[in-house]
Protein backbone atom coordinates (compact mmCIF):
# COMPACT_ATOMS: atom_id res chain seq x y z
CA UNK A 1 0.00 0.00 0.00
CA UNK A 2 1.50 3.40 -0.95
CA UNK A 3 2.17 5.90 1.78
CA UNK A 4 0.00 9.01 1.64
CA UNK A 5 2.05 11.94 0.34
CA UNK A 6 5.30 9.99 0.51
CA UNK A 7 7.42 8.77 -2.38
CA UNK A 8 10.35 6.37 -2.65
CA UNK A 9 13.32 7.28 -4.85
CA UNK A 10 16.43 5.34 -5.79
CA UNK A 11 19.89 6.25 -4.53
CA UNK A 12 23.39 5.31 -5.73
CA UNK A 13 23.62 3.09 -2.65
CA UNK A 14 21.96 -0.19 -3.69
CA UNK A 15 21.13 -0.91 -0.06
CA UNK A 16 19.15 2.30 0.50
CA UNK A 17 16.21 4.29 -0.80
CA UNK A 18 15.23 7.92 -0.34
CA UNK A 19 11.87 8.53 1.30
CA UNK A 20 10.50 11.94 0.36
CA UNK A 21 7.49 13.73 1.79
CA UNK A 22 5.99 15.31 -1.31
CA UNK A 23 4.29 18.10 0.63
CA UNK A 24 7.07 19.15 3.02
CA UNK A 25 9.91 18.27 0.60
CA UNK A 26 11.85 16.75 3.47
CA UNK A 27 13.72 13.58 2.62
CA UNK A 28 15.71 10.89 4.38
CA UNK A 29 17.83 7.96 3.27
CA UNK A 30 16.61 4.65 4.66
CA UNK A 31 19.12 1.82 4.40
CA UNK A 32 19.02 -1.86 5.21
CA UNK A 33 20.84 -2.86 8.40
CA UNK A 34 23.88 -5.05 7.88
CA UNK A 35 22.63 -8.64 7.60
CA UNK A 36 25.02 -9.84 10.31
CA UNK A 37 23.47 -7.33 12.73
CA UNK A 38 19.82 -7.62 11.67
CA UNK A 39 18.52 -9.48 8.60
CA UNK A 40 16.05 -7.32 6.69
CA UNK A 41 13.64 -10.25 6.49
CA UNK A 42 13.27 -10.04 10.27
CA UNK A 43 12.10 -6.43 10.03
CA UNK A 44 9.68 -7.31 7.23
CA UNK A 45 8.23 -10.21 9.23
CA UNK A 46 7.88 -8.06 12.34
CA UNK A 47 6.21 -5.31 10.32
CA UNK A 48 3.68 -7.82 8.95
CA UNK A 49 2.90 -9.10 12.44
CA UNK A 50 2.68 -5.65 14.02
CA UNK A 51 0.29 -4.44 11.32
CA UNK A 52 -1.79 -7.59 11.89
CA UNK A 53 -1.71 -6.93 15.64
CA UNK A 54 -3.04 -3.40 15.09
CA UNK A 55 -6.23 -4.91 13.64
CA UNK A 56 -8.68 -6.33 16.18
CA UNK A 57 -9.64 -9.10 13.76
CA UNK A 58 -6.09 -10.49 13.51
CA UNK A 59 -4.60 -9.36 16.82
CA UNK A 60 -4.73 -12.65 18.73
CA UNK A 61 -2.93 -14.75 16.11
CA UNK A 62 -0.35 -12.02 15.48
CA UNK A 63 0.41 -11.64 19.17
CA UNK A 64 0.84 -15.38 19.57
CA UNK A 65 3.41 -15.40 16.77
CA UNK A 66 5.22 -12.40 18.21
CA UNK A 67 5.38 -14.00 21.65
CA UNK A 68 6.79 -17.18 20.13
CA UNK A 69 9.43 -15.19 18.29
CA UNK A 70 10.48 -13.24 21.37
CA UNK A 71 10.70 -16.44 23.41
CA UNK A 72 12.84 -18.05 20.72
CA UNK A 73 15.19 -15.07 20.14
CA UNK A 74 14.43 -12.01 22.28
CA UNK A 75 17.36 -9.91 21.05
CA UNK A 76 16.68 -10.43 17.37
CA UNK A 77 12.93 -9.92 17.70
CA UNK A 78 13.12 -6.77 19.80
CA UNK A 79 15.94 -5.31 17.69
CA UNK A 80 13.73 -5.70 14.60
CA UNK A 81 10.82 -4.12 16.45
CA UNK A 82 13.03 -1.20 17.48
CA UNK A 83 14.24 -0.78 13.91
CA UNK A 84 10.66 -0.58 12.68
CA UNK A 85 9.86 2.00 15.35
CA UNK A 86 12.86 4.06 14.23
CA UNK A 87 11.56 3.98 10.65
CA UNK A 88 8.18 5.21 11.84
CA UNK A 89 9.74 8.12 13.76
CA UNK A 90 11.64 9.19 10.65
CA UNK A 91 8.39 9.14 8.67
CA UNK A 92 6.72 11.37 11.25
CA UNK A 93 9.69 13.73 11.05
CA UNK A 94 9.35 13.98 7.27
CA UNK A 95 5.69 14.92 7.56
CA UNK A 96 5.82 17.23 10.59
CA UNK A 97 9.40 18.50 10.82
CA UNK A 98 9.76 17.30 14.40
CA UNK A 99 13.26 15.85 14.96
CA UNK A 100 13.18 12.04 15.15
CA UNK A 101 14.75 12.12 18.63
CA UNK A 102 11.93 14.40 19.79
CA UNK A 103 9.36 11.99 18.36
CA UNK A 104 11.03 9.17 20.31
CA UNK A 105 11.06 11.23 23.51
CA UNK A 106 7.32 11.88 23.15
CA UNK A 107 6.38 8.23 22.61
CA UNK A 108 3.84 7.12 25.19
CA UNK A 109 1.85 4.08 26.26
CA UNK A 110 -1.81 5.06 26.05
CA UNK A 111 -3.38 1.62 26.34
CA UNK A 112 -4.32 1.79 30.05
CA UNK A 113 -6.54 4.01 32.14
CA UNK A 114 -4.48 6.39 34.27
CA UNK A 115 -5.36 8.25 37.44
CA UNK A 116 -3.55 10.17 40.20
CA UNK A 117 -4.38 7.28 42.52
CA UNK A 118 -2.02 4.95 40.69
CA UNK A 119 1.44 6.58 40.76
CA UNK A 120 3.26 3.25 41.07
CA UNK A 121 1.62 1.90 37.92
CA UNK A 122 2.47 5.14 36.13
CA UNK A 123 6.13 4.72 37.05
CA UNK A 124 6.12 1.14 35.78
CA UNK A 125 4.64 2.16 32.42
CA UNK A 126 7.14 5.00 32.08
CA UNK A 127 10.09 2.77 32.97
CA UNK A 128 9.05 0.28 30.31
CA UNK A 129 8.50 3.07 27.79
CA UNK A 130 12.00 4.38 28.53
CA UNK A 131 13.37 0.96 27.58
CA UNK A 132 11.45 1.02 24.31
CA UNK A 133 12.74 4.54 23.63
CA UNK A 134 16.28 3.30 24.25
CA UNK A 135 15.94 0.52 21.70
CA UNK A 136 14.42 2.90 19.16
CA UNK A 137 17.22 5.43 19.60
CA UNK A 138 19.81 2.67 19.28
CA UNK A 139 18.32 1.75 15.89
CA UNK A 140 17.84 5.37 14.86
CA UNK A 141 21.41 6.45 15.65
CA UNK A 142 23.28 3.16 15.08
CA UNK A 143 24.85 3.73 18.49
CA UNK A 144 26.55 0.51 19.60
CA UNK A 145 26.57 1.46 23.29
CA UNK A 146 22.83 2.07 23.34
CA UNK A 147 22.26 -1.23 21.53
CA UNK A 148 24.28 -3.12 24.15
CA UNK A 149 22.39 -1.38 26.97
CA UNK A 150 19.06 -2.21 25.34
CA UNK A 151 19.94 -5.89 25.02
CA UNK A 152 20.99 -5.95 28.67
CA UNK A 153 17.60 -4.53 29.68
CA UNK A 154 15.88 -7.28 27.66
CA UNK A 155 17.65 -9.89 29.79
CA UNK A 156 17.07 -8.44 33.25
CA UNK A 157 15.10 -9.78 34.97
CA UNK A 158 14.38 -13.11 33.27
CA UNK A 159 11.25 -12.88 31.13
CA UNK A 160 11.54 -9.13 30.68
CA UNK A 161 11.67 -9.38 26.87
CA UNK A 162 8.09 -10.70 26.71
CA UNK A 163 6.92 -7.88 28.98
CA UNK A 164 8.72 -5.32 26.81
CA UNK A 165 7.22 -6.84 23.66
CA UNK A 166 3.66 -6.33 24.87
CA UNK A 167 4.48 -2.83 26.10
CA UNK A 168 6.15 -1.98 22.79
CA UNK A 169 3.03 -3.07 20.91
CA UNK A 170 1.00 -0.63 22.98
CA UNK A 171 3.47 2.15 22.22
CA UNK A 172 3.32 1.27 18.53
CA UNK A 173 -0.48 1.36 18.55
CA UNK A 174 -0.31 4.92 19.88
CA UNK A 175 2.34 5.90 17.33
CA UNK A 176 0.38 4.33 14.46
CA UNK A 177 -2.65 6.36 15.55
CA UNK A 178 -0.52 9.52 15.51
CA UNK A 179 0.74 8.66 12.01
CA UNK A 180 -2.76 8.18 10.67
CA UNK A 181 -3.82 11.51 12.18
CA UNK A 182 -1.17 13.28 10.07
CA UNK A 183 -2.16 11.31 6.98
CA UNK A 184 0.60 8.68 6.93
CA UNK A 185 -0.04 4.96 6.51
CA UNK A 186 2.42 2.84 8.53
CA UNK A 187 2.01 -0.29 6.41
CA UNK A 188 4.57 -1.87 4.08
CA UNK A 189 7.44 0.54 4.69
CA UNK A 190 9.96 -2.17 5.55
CA UNK A 191 8.54 -4.38 2.84
CA UNK A 192 9.10 -1.72 0.19
CA UNK A 193 12.65 -1.06 1.36
CA UNK A 194 13.39 -4.79 1.26
CA UNK A 195 11.87 -5.22 -2.20
CA UNK A 196 13.90 -2.52 -3.93
CA UNK A 197 17.27 -2.81 -2.17
CA UNK A 198 19.92 -5.46 -1.60
CA UNK A 199 22.08 -6.34 1.39
CA UNK A 200 25.30 -4.33 1.63
CA UNK A 201 28.58 -6.17 1.12
CA UNK A 202 30.91 -4.12 3.27
CA UNK A 203 30.67 -1.46 6.01
CA UNK A 204 27.38 0.39 6.04
CA UNK A 205 26.34 3.96 6.64
CA UNK A 206 23.74 4.67 9.34
CA UNK A 207 20.36 3.23 8.40
CA UNK A 208 18.57 6.54 8.88
CA UNK A 209 20.11 9.79 7.69
CA UNK A 210 18.68 13.10 6.46
CA UNK A 211 19.03 14.20 2.85
CA UNK A 212 19.46 17.84 1.84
Amino acid sequence: MPLSGLAWQTLPDAGALALVDTSSRRAAALARPHPRELPMIDVVDIERLVVAWLSVQTRFAAEQQLVERVEDDPHRTMTALSWLLAMWTVTIHLRTGRPPAAVVAAMTYRQVWRSPEAPESERVWETLTDRIRLGTLAALTSDAGSAVEFRAKLDSPHGMAAVMLRHALGVMASLAEDMRMIGVDPQDMAGTLALYTIDPDGPTAPCFRPLA
